[in-house]
């Protein structure tokens, strides 16, 4: 009896952290070899499987896996499928090089070298962000940076995080509040609100200060790479930030699209989109896909609290109802 042929139909899929391999069954084959590899140059069998099919939960997120299967029976070991390669992700995260894979597919553009590898991996980050501005938009709260903790020192003006500066807190994208402490520790703050910028200059006669409880119904604004405050605050005091950070750049096939949980769909339309619009073709199919696709998150965005869903809003007036909303000072309940 001659070794088992080389397996055909063969697949290797990622999902819920581990890797799933898959193949035509080989009629003279009695059992299975799956070869794996973390380098795609040295292999060493991982299991010898009887049927057709194999799971390796045995892997490490992030890391890039090369597998090759063979069929074996009693006159020996059949020659090896070509290698396939797969990054095992977290649930609803997926990789650069699946990103890739599943853009090409969608756009039936496997093998065309018309869009050039560096060209797809733009398209899928410019589709990245997109995502990303959408759901920060109509999530909110979906993405959201540690609170950022800075201790003043009696300046107006204090740089925002930019990935460096802070001990390397991720750089902000777009702000989403701000707290003030009340007092010299971190655990009591208050909400602050944006100044307009035509009161920039409210409480500069007389001169005056802030001090540790944050009187003078103290405001903030976004002034170019800074966060400025009126009145000054005084030395010493904290205030918090909370922001939505800026994403980094995917460019290595194991790069994990982290924070999407589960929308990468759009991401592998938008940018199949990208691909054939270079072509000038026909992408009427995949405008209608992606309208779709937005309107689901805009409907399940709601909901994303099961608990407790973001579906009311205050209806009434509450400067004409609790007094002026606090801009005297007196917490909004003017009367009371």
């Amino acid at each position: 009896m001659p070794v088992p042929s080389t397996p055909t139909n063969y697949w290797v899929q990622t999902g819920n952290m581990t890797n799933f391999l898959s193949w035509d069954l080989v009629s003279t084959a009695t059992s299975y070899s799956v070869q794996r590899s973390t380098d795609g140059v040295t292999y060493s069998v991982v299991s010898t499987p009887a049927t057709n099919s194999y799971l390796d939960s045995s892997v490490t997120v992030g890391t890039q896996y090369f597998y090759k299967v063979a069929g074996v029976n009693g006159s020996g070991t059949g020659t090896y499928t070509a290698a396939q390669s797969v990054v095992p992700t977290l649930p609803g995260q997926s990789s650069l090089g699946d990103l890739r894979l599943r853009a090409q597919q969608r756009a039936d553009r496997v093998n065309s070298q018309f869009v050039q590898l560096p060209e797809w991996n733009y398209f899928i980050n410019q589709a990245y962000y997109e995502l990303y501005d959408i759901l920060i938009t109509v999530y909110e709260d979906y993405y959201v940076a540690p609170r950022l903790i800075i201790q003043t020192t009696g300046a107006q003006s204090y740089a925002l995080p930019n990935g460096q500066n802070y001990s390397a807190a991720p750089a902000l994208y777009k702000l989403y509040g701000v707290d003030c402490g009340l007092d010299s520790s971190t655990n009591a703050f208050v909400t602050l609100k944006k100044f307009d910028f035509i009161e920039r200059n409210r409480f500069v006669y007389p001169q005056l200060t802030s001090n540790l409880l944050g009187v003078f119904n103290m405001r903030y604004r976004l002034v170019g790479n800074n966060i400025m405050f009126i009145p000054v605050p005084s030395g010493a005091q904290y205030f918090g930030l909370w922001y939505f950070p800026r994403l980094t750049e995917l460019l290595k096939d194991t790069d994990i699209m982290d924070g999407i949980s589960g929308w990468d769909q759009y991401v592998i339309i938008r940018a199949a989109k990208y691909a054939l619009d270079k072509e000038e073709s026909d992408t009427s199919k995949l405008d209608a896909e992606l309208i779709y696709l937005k309107q689901r998150i805009e409907e399940s965005a709601t909901n994303r609290d099961a608990g407790q869903a973001d579906t009311i809003s205050p209806t009434r007036n509450w400067s004409s109802r609790w007094g002026d909303g606090g801009a005297n000072g007196d917490g909004g309940f003017a009367g009371y």
